[in-house]
């Protein structure tokens, strides 16, 4: 889409989809990692056993860097996969089942809609993303935005969800907006052949940046952004919002100072 750069900065053209909304308070509960989530089942015949977290230790190679701003930078793009392809699939059969019985919601997200279904609706997947992010998404977030974060452990997601694009009928693109949140990111859960166009436009590039199946992109949610369009198949992208648990005065002065890029 040839979508302009370089956004106003009045109140009514900021094209925020959620600016800080109160209800993050209630809604990141259900991604919060509980002592049952570590509990095995005992399938295998023996006693339930303790499932032992273990924080991947990230270092700058795992990711490139763009949007430089102060001492750091607002958009990360990660040079593997952070979820397997069995992970994504898994996600993406979850999401279409699901769907099948409550249908793709359209409404959730206000002024810039996606067809999702959000993750609170998937048993299994927000089981698997409540120790991912613990153990994998997490550390990865606190150390691309260290710079900036007062404290990095204090990140909780307060919103996530499964997007489906689809060339044939179905919603193809997202306009750009800004999320209002602290960060953001997407997880791509099929490989980049199943279908033509896509990746996440950031208005600071001017351009799109791609990424493969369980590949991550990782942004502050401040920046102008959004969906480019597919033209052919299907892209299903996992979505979360993230707040830092404690800091509002600090998120909404950085969401204002980082909004003009």
């Amino acid at each position: 889409p040839n979508w302009r750069r370089g956004g106003a900065t009045t109140s009514t053209s900021l094209r925020v989809s959620e600016l800080h909304i109160p209800g993050y308070r209630e809604t990141k509960v259900p991604f919060i990692l509980t002592d049952d989530d570590l509990v095995g089942d005992g399938s295998t015949g023996g006693a339930p056993t303790l499932t032992r977290i273990g924080e991947i230790a990230f270092t700058d190679s795992d990711y490139e860097s763009q949007i430089p701003y102060e001492s750091g930078h607002l958009l990360h793009k990660s040079r593997g996969p952070i979820f397997t392809g069995a992970e994504c699939r898994a996600i993406v059969e979850e999401a279409e089942h699901v769907a099948a019985e409550m249908g793709w919601t359209t409404t959730r997200h206000g002024n810039y809609p996606t067809t999702d279904i959000p993750i609170v609706e998937l048993p299994s997947t927000i089981k698997f993303l409540r120790l991912a992010l613990v153990e994998r998404i997490y550390p990865l977030l606190r150390k691309q935005f260290q710079p900036f974060l007062p404290d990095g452990t204090k990140l909780r997601v307060a919103d996530g969800f499964v997007v489906k694009y689809d060339a044939e009928g179905g919603q193809t693109e997202l306009k750009p907006h800004r999320d209002g949140s602290v960060l953001s990111f997407n997880v791509a859960l099929n490989p980049a052949n199943d279908f033509d166009g896509g990746g996440t436009w950031f208005d600071s590039l001017g351009d799109s940046v791609k990424i493969d199946q369980g590949e991550i992109v990782s942004h502050a949610s401040g920046v102008l952004h959004g969906g480019h369009g597919i033209t052919r198949g299907r892209r299903y992208i996992m979505v979360c919002f993230v707040i830092l648990e404690g800091y509002d005065t600090w998120s909404m002065r950085f969401y204002n100072n980082i909004r003009h890029l």
